[in-house]
Formats: structure tokens, sequence, C-alpha cells
């Protein structure tokens, strides 16, 4: 049986630079959708490797959340606000990543998986 490499990774090049500026007790908003679909996605391979529904689930439901969150309440991060705004972004228009990622939370999606 010929094996399979599969590999997700998300390309976060201000991740350090906002990391200093929080340690700074600054405000950043980085938009965290990338590393978490790269985690899914090699999580939904493992689901599928173990026959695991509710880990499959979970990945999906965060994954939707995530979309949501921006494309039915409009929260999303400063990057997304900047594409989606241009020159007419506003601070109103974008959020923190905690903000963001507490609206991905509050979406429902619960990490409680079993293999049974």
């Amino acid at each position: 049986m010929a094996k399979i490499c599969l590999t997700y990774f998300a390309s976060q090049g201000t991740v350090t630079r906002h990391y200093r500026e929080w340690q700074k007790g600054k405000e950043t908003s980085t938009n965290p959708v990338a590393s978490i679909f790269a985690w899914t996605r090699g999580l939904l391979h493992r689901a599928k490797l173990d026959g695991n529904d509710a880990l499959r689930n979970f990945c999906v439901d965060l994954e939707k959340s995530c979309v949501d969150v921006i494309d039915k309440d409009g929260i999303m991060t400063k990057d997304l606000a900047l594409a989606i705004y241009g020159k007419d972004m506003k601070r109103e228009h974008w959020v923190i990543t905690d903000v963001y990622m507490d609206a991905v939370n509050v979406g429902g999606v619960s990490p409680s998986f079993s293999n049974s």
C-alpha cells in the first residue's frame, strides 16, 4: 500500500510581530483562520483514518463557525476588514483577536469527542 503524506500549514508572517506588540500591552488583530484551518484539515484526516465521527464533526463545526462569524455576523480581524473596506476602513470595522475568537467560541463549538 502506498503511503500518502498530507501537509497543511498556515503562513503567518505577522504572528511574531503581533505577539511582541501584545506583550507590550498593545492592541493586536491577528487573523487566526489560516492556522485554525491548517489544524482542522489535519484533524479531519486523522478522524477519517480513525473513523472518529465526533472529531470530524468538531472540525466541520469549527470551520463553519470561523466563516459564519465573518460572513453572517460581520466580525473580523483587521486584515479582512482592510480587504473589504479598503481606504474607507474604520476602527469599528474590525476587532482584536480575542474578540474574534470569543465570537467563534459563542458559535457553539464544543471540543468534546471520543472514539466511541
